[in-house]
């Protein structure tokens, strides 16, 4: 009698080890987003088929979520050669649902076509950054695109960066120049897109100078500097930056 119940037990047992198998299983399927004020979840930009001078370096991201829950997006609409930024707050249901939408993003970083203009998008994991390259209007991203922005709509608050680095490329030297406010334009080479640009990172006293002689202009204007002329670009840090060599 007692082998035929320990028999009768064997199926419940694997029964009951399938169902937790099945559910850790579903546990890996759904991925959790990274936390941390300063650690990214995802961020989207939107890059033009003709980069700006400065390169992907001097384009604000449109959107950058992290583990706090803070998303830092471009002002729709705003104006002169200053990046306005604003800060909303999105719920934990919210933020697990967006990453995962991220996360299954296909495709990688050469899955647009050359020469167009792209979406993309950097999600952030335990294991590392993964970031994928989308053609403008693929349906996916502008899925995501539509899914963050409907997050952004709230009353504005705008977001005031701890430093901002100035990308500057070297202009035509017959083009008429204003005199840059600060001592010196020349910076940090940069690579890639960016390519020709140098960048430093300017904060407290400097950042205020900075602001009030490029917020006016429309962001075109042309500066004189160590007996040279250049465009400028200024790129907020996010809280997940913290130099030239991040953007």
């Amino acid at each position: 009698m007692h082998r035929l119940l320990a028999l009768l037990a064997v199926p419940a047992v694997l029964a009951s080890a399938v169902t937790v198998t099945a559910c850790a299983g579903g546990d890996r399927s759904e991925p959790e987003p990274p936390t941390g004020a300063t650690t990214l979840v995802l961020r989207l930009s939107e890059l033009p088929g003709l980069l700006p001078p400065g390169g992907v370096a001097a384009v604000a991201p449109r959107h950058s979520l992290f583990g706090d829950g803070r998303l830092i997006s471009a002002a729709s609409g705003s104006t002169g050669g200053w990046p306005q930024l604003r800060v909303d707050t999105v719920s934990t249901e919210d933020l697990r649902e967006l990453f995962r939408t991220a996360a299954a993003l296909p495709g990688g970083p050469g899955t647009a076509a050359a020469d167009g203009p792209v979406v993309q998008v950097v999600v952030g994991a335990p294991g590392g950054q993964r970031s994928v390259t989308l053609a403008r209007d693929d349906a996916a991203a502008t899925r995501l695109r539509a899914d963050l922005a409907r997050h952004s709509g709230g009353t504005p608050a705008p977001y005031e960066p701890p430093a901002v680095a100035i990308v500057a490329t070297p202009a035509d030297p017959a083009e008429p120049a204003r005199p840059w406010p600060l001592p010196t334009l020349t910076g940090e080479p940069l690579a890639g897109t960016s390519a020709g640009s140098t960048c430093h990172v300017l904060r407290g006293a400097e950042l205020d100078a900075a602001r009030r002689a490029i917020e006016p202009t429309d962001g075109d204007a042309r500066w004189s500097s160590a007996g040279r002329v250049w465009q400028v670009a200024a790129r907020p840090l996010l809280p997940d930056e913290t130099g030239c060599a991040d953007l």
